[in-house]
Order: structure tokens, then sequence, then C-alpha cells
């Protein structure tokens, strides 16, 4: 590539040959680029390299070149994707027109003869079109950041998966913010891997292309539901069996479905989806049990209740038979045994009652009431931050209450934040 640091001298000496002015100003703006050119890089984008420095000795930066349309699409995806200016935005380093008369090893009809437009990003690991491909058709492929996406006994989100879907969510919004909206949201090749992120490219739209405030947010709520949608697609494609084989990522998307058949506000939707026990670390999940039964306490109690009541959570009424009970790990049924449950109001009254006559503290015992195994999770919660060494971690505790209790929690946040 000795030719790219030999090429800024050459212009040099075009541009001052001939003349003597001595208030000339010349401002260089030299880029120069190359593509790789091989079989295994996807037909929607190109490898290669950069030259942008004004010491001669500067390194080559990698890059790729992902192909638009026309002339107006690049400009207009660069100047968007530049004003972004957000962590889960790849800024793009400038847009080009490639047209290349001499490539020996490429047929006549080769699209870089005729010339192709791109936007030119740092050089990213895969899209995610890509790498979906890679893992499907390689069995003996292996990415330790990103698989396996089921972890937990194949009920938890992987981390990465997990923090990158919420910052994806929460960081289309700081877009929106901006007054753009990215337009492309339901392709797998819009989003890449790059320094262990998973970003997004090429943002189309400016939100004041449309003139009145309910198409601006009409866009922006088309753009989370394309990349949910995408979500869905992608989860069902990549999962041996599909996400039904996955509970709790089929729960997710039914609440995703029924959110957006509620027609909620762009703000809510987003905070709702957001907050999905599906996209929360354990102390996250563990935390909205006892939010819940805190409400069901309160003012609010009626509608937990009437939720826990519904003919959904009918398989939990025998929650603490006494196979569950046996098979709970010592934690687990310490919590259970333990003399200071928190009691419910009811027997809370039954308690002071009996304390008087016997002035001996009792032990409260649950029953197979669903609004008890709700308590019995709230009192699991608070004995862990007092006690935790007993228990191991929070994830210890979150997988046994998913192993006896399985789809409790995402049943409770549908039937109380959305109904």
């Amino acid at each position: 590539m000795d030719y790219l640091r030999e090429l800024p001298d050459f212009i040099q000496r075009l541009l001052l040959r001939g003349n003597n002015s001595q208030d000339m100003v010349i401002g260089s703006g030299l880029c120069c680029y190359s593509f790789k050119l091989n079989n295994r890089i996807s037909q929607e984008l190109y490898e290669g390299s950069l030259y942008i420095s004004s010491d001669l000795r500067g390194e080559l930066i990698d890059v790729v070149f992902v192909k638009v349309a026309r002339r107006e699409d690049a400009i207009k995806i660069f100047r968007n994707t530049a004003a972004a200016n957000d962590g889960v935005v790849l800024k793009p380093w400038r847009y080009w027109f490639s047209g290349e008369k001499e490539f020996c090893n490429l047929p006549k009809d080769a699209e870089l003869r005729k010339g192709i437009w791109t936007l030119c990003y740092d050089h990213f690991e895969h899209n995610l079109k890509d790498w979906t491909n890679l893992v499907k058709g390689n069995v003996g492929y292996y990415d330790k950041l990103k698989l396996p996406i089921k972890i937990g006994n194949g009920c938890r989100l992987k981390e990465f998966w997990r923090d990158s879907i919420r910052k994806l969510i929460k960081g289309i919004g700081r877009i929106h913010s901006k007054g753009l909206y990215h337009g492309g949201l339901g392709l797998e090749s819009n989003y890449v891997f790059i320094d262990k992120c998973l970003k997004v490219i090429n943002i189309e739209g400016d939100l004041y292309e449309y003139e009145f405030e309910d198409g601006r947010e009409w866009q922006k709520k088309a753009d989370i539901t394309d990349l949910l949608g995408m979500l869905d697609n992608w989860f069902e494609s990549i999962l041996a069996g599909g996400k039904r084989s996955w509970l709790e990522c089929q729960h997710f998307f039914d609440f995703v479905n029924r959110a957006k058949r509620k027609k909620l506000d762009y703000d809510k939707f987003v905070k709702k989806v957001v907050g999905h026990p599906f996209l929360l670390e354990a102390d996250k999940r563990m935390r909205l049990l006892d939010h819940y039964e805190t409400m069901r306490s309160g003012r609010n109690g009626q509608q937990v209740k009437f939720a826990l009541a519904r003919p959904a959570f009918d398989n939990f009424k025998s929650w603490n038979s006494t196979s569950t009970l046996n098979n709970m790990d010592k934690f687990m049924l310490g919590v259970y045994n333990h003399r200071n449950s928190s009691p419910s109001r009811k027997q809370k009254k039954s308690v002071v009652i009996k304390n008087i006559k016997s002035r001996i503290k009792p032990r409260v015992n649950y029953t197979v009431d669903v609004e008890d195994l709700l308590r019995y999770l709230r009192n699991l919660y608070h004995h862990y931050h007092q006690h935790g060494l007993a228990a191991g971690s929070m994830e210890d505790v979150d997988r046994g209450v998913t192993t006896h209790f399985r789809g409790f929690l995402e049943l409770l946040y549908m039937h109380l934040e959305l109904y």
C-alpha cells in the first residue's frame, strides 16, 4: 500500500506547481481507501481499508463499506447516522461512490465496474444477519460472549442479549428524542457487532419530515415495533424448536403482542416492554415480586387479588405441595419454615388474638392460596438481602424460583401491567 503514502506528496506538488501567491492557503482533506474482494463477504457490504492522516506514516484503518441504493440515500443516511451521536449507533466515516474499471479478476457485469454508493464504517465483526447464518450453519462455531443464548437451566436470556436488547430499546428512544428515526430496524443487517456491543447502523429519517405530531408518534412507535418484530423472528429462527420451546421467551413476545393491541402511547409502551422480566437481571426480577406484594397490601390490593384469581394462575394453587417442598433447596425451605414469615393482614389479626391469650409468638403458616405464594416469594427476596450468604447468589435464588414456580412472575406482569 506504499502508493497511498506517496499520494499526498503528489497532490501537494500538483497544487503548488506554478502558483507563487503569498496568500494561498491549502487545506488538506485527503482520504484514500481500498476494497478487499473475496467470496465470503455478504453481498450487502465489502471489507476494506481507509487511510486518513496528516502523518504519512499513519496506519491503515480497517473498515466496512455498506452498500446503499442511491446518492440521495447515502447523503441522508450519513448525515442522520452521524447526527444521532449515541452509544448504540455506529458512526460512519463518510459516504462514497466507488466506480472501478480495472479489476482483472471480476466478471464484466460486476457491480464495482458499474459503480456503487457506500457508507464507510469502522470494521465490525459481523452484522446480525451474517452472524445468525454462521451460528445456524456451523455446528462447531462457538462465541463465548453470545452463546449459548439460553442460560440458567435453559430459562434465562444470556447477559449479552438481555443487556443489548434493553440498551437498543432505550437507545432508539434517545435517537427519537433528537428528532430522528431509524426506519430500517426490521432488517437484521442493520445491527452489527463491534467492541463486544450490538449497535445499529444506517439511520434513515428525520421525524420532522412529518408535519404533525401524530405522524411523528406513529413513526417512533413503528421503529420500536420493527425492532421487536425483528427479535421475534430472530428468536424463532435461531432457537431449536422455535421460541415456543422457551416459555420465558414466549411470555415476552405474548406480552409485546398484547401491548401492541392495547394501543398504548409510545412512552408507556417502551417502559413496559423494557421492564418485562425477560429483560431483567435476577435481583430486579425478585424486586418485582416484592413490589407486587406491596401493592397487594396497599390501596391497589384488589387489582393484585383479582389478577391472582384468574384461571391463568390455577396451576399455582398447589404451589406448596409436599413434593414441591421436598425438592426445595435448603435456603428456600428455610424461608418457608421461618418462624417470622410476614403474615397477611388476616393472619396478623389472628396472631394478635392468640398472642393475647398465650403470649407466645406463633409460627405463621402459608396456605395453598396463590396470594400466599406471592407473599412467600417476597419473603424469599427479603431474607436473601438479610442472610444472603446462606443462599449463594441472587441468581441461585432466582433459579430456584423458576424451577418450582416457572412462569408465575411473567403471568403476573402481564395481568398487572396490561389488564
